[in-house]
């Protein structure tokens, strides 16, 4: 360009020069933040990838515990019904062997009252027949 020749010219002259600069300065701004948005999005998209990670893995990891606590409380239950029913069917057991053996201690104290009583009536009878053969 040639040199202005007048002051208006040489302001013209300069203000399209910091415009220049003003646009350079946009578009550079624009590339820099266009370079900052993709940055931000692939860091996006890392971070997602890293929490989807450890989310998987902290509901594997819950599951796999409530898993074992599950099967470690129905281990404990089915050991404590165990135990209830042993203690149950040893009650049961001793109450029904003892009442066979106060039913059988009675038979058998009946059944020698019975052989008592009849050896007595035997006896009995075999002095009263000395005695009655004694005076005849």
């Amino acid at each position: 360009m040639s040199q202005p020749s007048t002051a208006r010219e040489a302001l013209l002259a300069e203000l399209l020069g910091d415009v220049h600069r003003l646009i350079e300065r946009v578009e550079s701004a624009d590339k820099s933040a266009r370079a900052t948005a993709e940055a931000l999005t692939e860091a996006t998209t890392q971070y997602r990838g890293q929490v989807d990670e450890m989310t998987a893995r902290l509901r594997a990891e819950t599951a796999s515990i409530i898993t074992q606590t599950t099967d470690h409380a129905a281990k404990a239950l089915v050991g404590q019904q165990a135990a209830t029913l042993q203690k149950a069917a040893a009650i049961a057991m001793e109450k029904t062997l003892s009442a066979q053996l106060i039913k059988r201690t009675r038979r058998d104290w009946l059944s020698a009252a019975a052989v008592g009583a009849a050896v007595g009536a035997l006896v009995s009878l075999v002095v009263v027949l000395a005695v009655l053969k004694g005076l005849l």
